[in-house]
């Protein structure tokens, strides 16, 4: 019989697992917010640039419940920082790089109830705690190639509550779209394939 946590880890798995196939069919995505008064930045340092991989409605892990989220390529180790200012309502560590069945993760939970995902982080990359209030631009954790993932990058999704999937609170939350404040206009979202520089 499987263990509650295998259970639980299984799951954060398959809800917004990542790959790099940009082409495949895509889904009627949006509508989105207006990118000029984004509460989102860049999940990471100004001035830093890395490409996106996928987008939102890409296919693969970004289909369905995960529809709408960005996958950055990112050296293992990376910096990671919040996207926007919230509380830490998750903090899984413990994964290995390149073990499939588990992933580290952060969800921080924003003023508005809205919750950002940032999984895949490497071993040791979770550097906040739940509980903890993070203000837009912290350093909050380091990318990685935990769980379902098949090259180190970041994805970051926006889900409307905090019950989610493999979570201690489970729900069915799917991902909202969402547009990124302090680079290029991006009025339909971020485009993959791509390179962004946080501005």
């Amino acid at each position: 019989m499987l263990s509650l946590r295998a259970v639980v880890l299984g799951l954060l798995v398959l809800i917004c697992g990542c790959g790099n196939d940009p082409a495949a069919p895509t889904e009627v995505c949006g509508p989105y917010p207006s990118w000029e008064s984004s509460p989102y930045n860049l999940p990471y340092p100004k001035g830093r640039s890395y490409e996106l991989r996928q987008s939102n409605c890409s296919g693969f892990g970004h289909v369905g419940f995960c529809k709408h989220g960005y996958d950055f390529i990112m050296p293992i180790g990376t910096i990671v920082v919040a996207a926007r200012s919230g509380h830490v309502g998750w903090a899984k560590d413990g994964c290995v790089d390149g073990d499939q069945a588990c992933t580290n993760l952060i969800t921080v939970i924003h003023v508005d109830g809205t919750v950002a995902v940032y999984s895949h982080l490497t071993p040791g990359g979770v550097l906040v705690e739940s509980g903890q209030h993070v203000s837009q631009g912290d350093t909050i954790g380091r990318s990685g190639n935990t769980g379902y993932s098949t090259e180190p990058h970041l994805h970051l999704s926006i889900h409307p509550c905090n019950e989610l999937p493999g979570l201690p609170n489970p729900g069915y939350c799917p991902s909202l779209p969402f547009t990124i404040r302090n680079t290029d206009p991006n009025p339909q979202g971020l485009v993959a394939l791509r390179w962004y520089e946080a501005r």
